[in-house]
Formats: C-alpha cells, sequence, structure tokens
C-alpha cells in the first residue's frame, strides 16, 4: 500500500501558521521540507500571516542582544503580555568595536542598521543573514547625515540618505542632496541637490515608512521621499501646530498610517494622514497623566493596540533604564509583564523568511 503523502499546498498552508522557531526546526525534518521553507512562494505566504513583533535592543558592548516579541494588549486590564520569538547576540563581524549602532528602519522581516552613522548593513534576524552595503562616498566634517530605508511599490528596497551641508551665512540652515542605494545594484546613486534647505540640528532622525514613502519631521517641517518616483517634497504639517521648548513631537504609524504625535505637559494630539489630510484622531487636554508633568520625558515610539487602541512608548529620563508604556486612549500606565524592562525599544518588525541572496549581491554574510 502507498504511502499516505499530504497535498503540498496544504503543509505549505499549515507551515505559514506555526511560530518562527517552529518552523526553523521543520526545516530540519527532510529536503522536501526544507526546499518548501525555502520557497518564495512560502516567504510571500508567510509574511502575509506574520505577526507583527517588538524589537528590543540592548547596545551596551560587548552584549549587542536583540529581542523579538509579540505583545498582547488586554485593554480590560490595562496590561502587556509579551511572548518570546527570537534572541541574537548582534555581534556581527563589522560590530565588534565599542561603536554606536543605530536602526534605521525594518521592513518586511528586513532590518537596516547604522554603524556610527556612516556604515550601513541590512539584517535579516530570522534567517541570520547580514550584508554590508558599499560604502557611500566621502562626507567631511561639515556634513550631517540622515537615513531611511523602504520598499516601492515595484518591490524594490531601498535605503536613503540626506546630506545636510551647512551654509555660511545661515546659522542652523543646511542645503541638501540626496543619494539612493537599491538592493542588488551594488552602488550609491545621487539625486543632487533638493530645492529645500532644512534646519542643521534635526538631520540625525531616521525616516518613517509608510506606503512606498519615507517620511522625516524636522521642527515642524515634514519631509516627503517617494521611493517610486524617488522625489523629494515638503508636505504641510497640521493646521495650527507650531514649535516650542517644551512641546515634544514624533512621527510614527498608527493602523497603516503616517501619525504625528505633539505632547506637553498640558496635554497631548495625535494626527493621523488620509488621503493626503490631517485628521486629529486623539487629544487630551485635562486629566492628563502625570508621567507628562517631566520635563524629561521623551516620545520613542507609537504602536498599534488592540480593540482599536494606540499605545505610545516613553522614557523617562530620571531613571534612564525605564520606559513607560502608555494608552493614548484611555490615558493610563499599561503594566508589563516582562523581566527587565530596560532594553530600547527600536522598532516593530515582522519576521519573514527573506534571504538576502535573493538581491544577487556577493555581500551576503551569515552570523
Amino acid at each position: 500500500m502507498e504511502d499516505y503523502v499530504l497535498p503540498e499546498s496544504l503543509i505549505l498552508d499549515v507551515l505559514s501558521r506555526l511560530p518562527v522557531e517552529t518552523i526553523a526546526r521543520c526545516k530540519c525534518v527532510c529536503k522536501k521540507w526544507r526546499d518548501l521553507v525555502s520557497d518564495t512562494y512560502f516567504v510571500d505566504l508567510h509574511l502575509s500571516r506574520s505577526r507583527p513583533c517588538l524589537m528590543f535592543h540592548q547596545n551596551k558592548y560587548p552584549h549587542r542582544i536583540l529581542e523579538l516579541v509579540e505583545v498582547e494588549h488586554e485593554a480590560d486590564y490595562d496590561r502587556l503580555t509579551f511572548g518570546h520569538v527570537k534572541s541574537l547576540n548582534l555581534c556581527l563581524r563589522a560590530f565588534r568595536a565599542r561603536n554606536q549602532i543605530t536602526e534605521v528602519g525594518s521592513i518586511n522581516g528586513l532590518i537596516c542598521l547604522c554603524h556610527e552613522g556612516y556604515d550601513i548593513y541590512i539584517f535579516n534576524p530570522v534567517v541570520e543573514e547580514y550584508m554590508i552595503l558599499p560604502q557611500p562616498p566621502y562626507l567631511n566634517f561639515l556634513s550631517r547625515v540622515s537615513y531611511g530605508f523602504g520598499v516601492s511599490m515595484g518591490g524594490e528596497y531601498k535605503v536613503i540618505r540626506i546630506i545636510g551641508r551647512r551654509i555660511p551665512e545661515e546659522r542652523f540652515m543646511a542645503s541638501v542632496k540626496i543619494e539612493v542605494y537599491t538592493l542588488g545594484t551594488d552602488q550609491w546613486r545621487s539625486l543632487g541637490p533638493t530645492p529645500y534647505h532644512i534646519d542643521y540640528r534635526g538631520l540625525l532622525v531616521s525616516g518613517v515608512f509608510v506606503n512606498s514613502h519615507v517620511y522625516w519631521f524636522d521642527y515642524i517641517q515634514i519631509y516627503d521621499f517617494d521611493l517610486d518616483t524617488e522625489t523629494f517634497e515638503l508636505i504641510p504639517p497640521p493646521a495650527g501646530l507650531r514649535d516650542d521648548h517644551e512641546s515634544k513631537q514624533m512621527l510614527g504609524v498608527l493602523k497603516g498610517s503616517l501619525s504625528l504625535f505633539f505632547g506637553s505637559s498640558l496635554g497631548f494630539n495625535v494626527w493621523v494622514m488620509k488621503e493626503s489630510s490631517w485628521h486629529k484622531a486623539i487629544a487630551i487636554e485635562e486629566n492628563i497623566n502625570l508621567v507628562f508633568g517631566s520635563p524629561e520625558w521623551k516620545p520613542l515610539f507609537l504602536i498599534d493596540g488592540l480593540n482599536g487602541t494606540s499605545i505610545l512608548i516613553l522614557c523617562v529620563k530620571e531613571d534612564r533604564k525605564n520606559l513607560v508604556w502608555y494608552c493614548l486612549n484611555t490615558n493610563k500606565i499599561l503594566d508589563l509583564n516582562i523581566p527587565g524592562n530596560h532594553l530600547k525599544v527600536i522598532s516593530t518588525y515582522r519576521p519573514s523568511f527573506i534571504k538576502l541572496q535573493n538581491f544577487g549581491s556577493k555581500r551576503v554574510l551569515s552570523l
């Protein structure tokens, strides 16, 4: 009697719904399963079902631990529960020095890392591969740089480098030019200067990726880079928004849309971009939580909670190791069900099995 064999489509359907670590173990069952999990169809299917995670990064030499966790927001109990996905010691070959590593962005399982503001790496912690991008053109000490990372509607992954060079006759203003690196091309392309001058002090913040666009927030001004047309333009902020010394501003993503947080000890507002217009989504101007009374707090990240809630992650500098998770809808601090609340949140992350070798680069290395 012939052995019963499950249809390949059913195997793919089941495997794509499993946790990342379980899928990795399934690759070791047999050659057939290994090939199935490596197939482009499975990679795309799994990515469409992959649950968003949070990345925590402890960036203290020599222990550079990257922790991936799933988050459940129990709104009824004002509590967050964390489920472990994967841990990695981020000792990439080029990162063994004591220099600072920062994250540029995370798209479809690929993470763009920046080493001391100049060297750029693309990293997938699930398949444990990384690639070193070629060195971009040299910059002099009068230049400031900001980066962005995203994917175009056509599926091209791009790293954007914004270079600001100080204008001698202007105290804080800089002229801007843009360079782009498309994964698989192995070269940087210069798009030349832009028609905009931007504040020299705000260029170190990484861009926010939303729907084939990367956005930067620079002292009330918002800049948009379209990854399809490779054009850079200024977009207006919400009406009435003004900068002052006390207020805290931050771009983020909520429910798949570009969002802007603007807050102070007197209250806060959250705007969401819909059809090229800003709409005020959340506003609290009284009974503000006491955590905002300190001038030392700083917003770090916006994430979606369950049941339509929105969560702000911030730090309070009186305790630099402490992260505070705050529900914008209920005006309450959330209890954290995770040991050692001292890891710095750097991004959301959607696990995937995309292999960097698919981009045809000879620069791919394994951990």
